[in-house]
């Protein structure tokens, strides 16, 4: 892999860690994610403006399917940054490509070599080490720990995270199958439209749930960081894109994974978090596994 490449994906990486950060550090993550969604609408109204999408009758069908249940990550995300540390609930979320290989053989016949399987059984270790939440390792406290509600609004998160994980995967198969346009146009349209749609069921969840005069609060307030929050989104996405034009896939994964470190570092140094370097030492853990996973 190009140095280049490396860097870019790095770069996308910690632009992920930094949104995640930043929607952590809010007043209130769930109405922060409202305002993010209505800055994302309204850039997909102006990229639509200028080129109109075409999207096939057939990838409609992925696109309302992952829609819906980004719709459930967003609630799940938000719940679980509401009530846990970002480096506990944040590398759990993203275990999602240990799981996926799991996944893809039950439902899509893909096969797991044995470097694979391995990886797959140190994510799960780290994932052990994550939800010790005592000074001394006990594991056999592991289903006493996964009872409390960070855990489980994160493992929630990791279950809708490798939901549309699968449908986007299939969805841009059948994009590219039935599409002319641009490969990264096509990318570009499939995640605009699934997440606008998206985010005005997410919106109208908050406009029921939270009182007018707060929502218009953490708006007047905290314009900056939702702007920011969407912009290191679509950096991030962007960089992902650029990158697998040239790369494999399985080796952006891999290195992407480093976000999780970025993140165990932010929390335990900037928001003060318990456990920084068991925590370090699992993300190592789970970003091995992910690169046996990856690249055999």
């Amino acid at each position: 892999m190009a140095f280049t490449s490396i860097a870019l994906i790095l770069l996308s990486a910690f632009c992920h860690a930094l949104w995640n950060f930043y929607g952590k550090s809010s007043r209130d993550t769930r109405i922060l994610f409202f305002w993010c969604g209505f800055y994302t609408i309204v850039i997909a109204f102006i990229a639509f403006g200028i080129k109109q999408p075409v999207i096939p009758k057939p990838v409609w069908v992925y696109i309302v399917a992952s829609a819906f249940v980004h719709l459930f990550y967003k609630l799940f995300l938000t719940h679980a940054y509401t009530v846990g540390e970002i480096s506990f609930v944040y590398p759990i979320a993203r275990a999602a490509p240990a799981f996926l290989p799991l996944f893809a053989f039950l439902f899509l016949k893909e096969r797991i070599s044995v470097p694979g399987l391995i990886g797959i059984l140190c994510v799960m270790a780290s994932i052990l080490l994550y939800q010790q939440r005592e000074a001394r390792i006990q594991f056999k406290a592991f289903f006493r720990f996964l009872r409390q509600h960070d855990a489980l609004w994160a493992y929630a998160t990791l279950i809708s995270v490798i939901g549309y994980s699968l449908i986007d995967k299939q969805g841009m198969f059948e994009f590219h199958r039935y599409s002319t346009e641009v490969p990264m146009w096509r990318a570009v349209t499939y995640y605009l439209m699934e997440n606008s749609i998206s985010q005005v069921f997410y919106g109208l969840s908050c406009l029921v749930r939270f009182p007018r005069q707060q929502i218009l609060e953490i708006g007047r307030t905290e314009w900056k960081r939702s702007l920011a929050v969407v912009s290191l989104s679509l950096i991030s996405y962007s960089l992902i894109l650029y990158v697998l034009m040239t790369e494999k896939v399985s080796y952006v994964t891999a290195v992407r994974q480093c976000s999780v470190i970025f993140v165990v570092l932010l929390g335990g140094y900037a928001l003060k978090e318990t456990y920084t370097k068991r925590r370090l030492i699992a993300a190592a853990m789970m970003i091995f596994g992910i690169f046996l996973i990856a690249n055999f």
